[in-house]
């Protein structure tokens, strides 16, 4: 250090080292500098300021000629020796300007002196050294900025980490109405673009973008480095169309960053003072990330930013969710996602079931299952919700209903215990067809009595046992045994002339050539009496001279 001196010397003419063996304040100077340079911090100091007290305020002549000693002590390890030389930089720069360029190329020899980092290795220390007396000017010169950013693109890697890590507070007292650094925006040298996007981020943290700032960024992202990070710091000064045309970019950032960017979006970054208003509502975001092209971004994304909405569960209200299902259905074709988000609404919210209900009566009138990831996911709904869901399962058309069984066969039995739970009345209204789709590959025990039955009549008559119009006869015959069974005591007095629903339905099942469900329900003791009446009328058409011949 005490080479500094002497190199200061030799910077000096001859003539101003003759000054200085005549000059009492030089060499008094000189003397506190040498001390200050092997004593301790706290007496180190001491002598400083009493160096500044002969340069600044007896003889300003004298800051020239030790600007670069003083400086010097900027990488001293105590944060007081430190500060004092900023608190001495700034005085001298008040008096002489000019001194700036100075300071600058003692950053630029510093930072960009190889022989240093072979020497001994930087440091985030050491970085933070260097640079304490540049950064702590910055908010008085805007200028140096410009000189920040050269030397941030010639640095090494460990030197760009520690810059981006140290000047939040520089720049935060430049403000984002600093025309240097709107300027520096503008302009973006080639390497400093992570510089840029961090004054970026500490500029709009806790205030919104002014609108001159917002207009910089989008003209550096759109005609000069289209990187959508860019946009991020400045997003809720963007329109509506132009954050939803950007999506598609910004949900395949990292997660960390895709985080950032909803909590701006959304207002969930719990910083003082934010008061910035989003160009989407939450209901908005949702939806954009549904209608997402599928060929601009892959579904995994989606679905994680999807995600990172229902997280938000103080944002994403039972209400809120509504509105969105709602928008959805009526888009065409109907977005991929639709089903998802409905089950994972549902299960947020329970009581949204009605509300659910009725989407799904909805997307059959749209057609459903012409949508094979919709589809899909309606029945996965329906198959959570059940036995809500059954009212809406009976509205399906047939081939449809076929599919739901196919591909959840354990809900047939269930739907159509629900079915034979309905009066008379409400059955009247379930088409034939959906009950023979629920009826489907059911073998209820009365249809092994009636092969049992064909068994006895095919051993009476055996010519006629093959011949499908006998055998139609004797099922004929044996609804309408089944029609008038015994008298019980719970069932109730039916008026003369009043139809009786049994017998309707019997019609109509009889009509399709299908099984009646009142055999089903049969009791043992009428089916045996019914099989030992037709082996009786078997036995009276049969005789065992033959067949009749009629």
């Amino acid at each position: 250090k005490l080479l500094l001196l002497i190199s200061s010397r030799n910077r000096k003419s001859v003539g101003c080292q003759n000054f200085a063996l005549y000059h009492p304040v030089f060499n008094r100077v000189v003397e506190l500098l040498n001390q200050a340079a092997l004593m301790s911090s706290d007496e180190k100091l001491n002598v400083l300021k009493q160096v500044q007290e002969l340069i600044i305020n007896k003889d300003p002549s004298l800051l020239d000629n030790f600007l670069d000693e003083i400086i010097a002590f900027q990488t001293d390890r105590s944060i007081e020796v430190r500060k004092f030389v900023i608190g001495f930089i700034e005085e001298a720069c008040k008096r002489d300007n000019e001194l700036l360029l100075r300071l600058i190329a003692n950053l630029n020899m510093l930072l960009r002196d190889d022989s240093v980092n072979v020497a001994a290795p930087w440091t985030e220390d050491t970085v933070r050294q260097c640079l304490f007396l540049y950064l702590s000017l910055l908010p008085l010169n805007h200028r140096l900025v410009h000189e920040l950013a050269s030397v941030y693109t010639e640095a090494i890697a460990d030197i760009k980490r520690s810059v981006l890590r140290a000047i939040e507070q520089p720049i935060r007292g430049m403000g984002m109405n600093s025309p240097e650094l709107l300027l520096l925006v503008e302009n973006c040298p080639k390497g400093a673009e992570t510089l840029v996007t961090r004054c970026l981020h500490i500029l709009t943290d806790k205030v919104p973008p002014s609108p001159e700032l917002v207009e910089r960024v989008r003209d550096l992202y759109h005609k000069r480095v289209p990187d959508v990070r860019f946009l991020i710091p400045v997003i809720n000064g963007l329109e509506k169309s132009e954050v939803i045309q950007a999506l598609p970019k910004l949900i395949k950032l990292n997660p960390i960053v895709v985080k950032e960017v909803f909590n701006r979006l959304l207002g969930t970054q719990h910083s003082e003072g934010s008061s910035s208003v989003s160009p989407l509502t939450p209901g908005d975001l949702l939806i954009a990330l549904h209608n997402i092209d599928s060929t601009k971004c892959d579904m995994k994304s989606i679905i994680k930013a999807t995600n990172l909405c229902f997280a938000e569960k103080n944002v994403y209200t039972s209400e809120v969710l509504a509105v969105v299902m709602q928008q959805l259905m009526e888009h065409s074709p109907l977005p991929m996602l639709l089903m998802r988000t409905v089950i994972q609404s549902l299960t947020m919210y329970p009581r949204l079931g009605g509300f659910v209900m009725n989407i799904l009566s909805r997307l059959i009138v749209k057609q459903v299952w012409k949508y094979p990831k919709v589809w899909e996911g309606f029945v996965k709904c329906c198959q959570r919700t059940k036995p809500q869901s059954y009212s809406v399962l009976l509205q399906l058309p047939p081939p449809q209903l076929s599919a739901v069984f196919e591909r959840c066969p354990e809900m047939r039995t269930p739907l159509l215990q629900h079915v034979l739970s309905f009066t008379p009345h409400q059955q009247a209204h379930i088409p034939t067809s959906i009950m023979a789709v629920l009826e489907a590959h059911k073998k209820p025990e009365p249809k092994a009595a009636e092969a049992v039955l064909e068994q006895e009549v095919s051993w009476f008559c055996p010519t006629r046992s093959d011949k499908q119009p006998e055998v139609s006869a004797l099922r004929s015959f044996l609804l309408m045994f089944q029609s008038e069974p015994a008298p019980n005591p719970e069932t109730p007095v039916m008026e003369p002339g009043e139809p009786d629903p049994r017998h309707q339905q019997e019609a109509v099942l009889l009509k399709e050539e299908e099984e009646p469900m009142e055999q089903e329900e049969a009791e043992p003791t009428s089916l045996d009496g019914t099989l030992d009446s037709v082996s009786q009328v078997g036995s009276a058409d049969c005789p065992e001279n033959g067949p009749s011949t009629n």
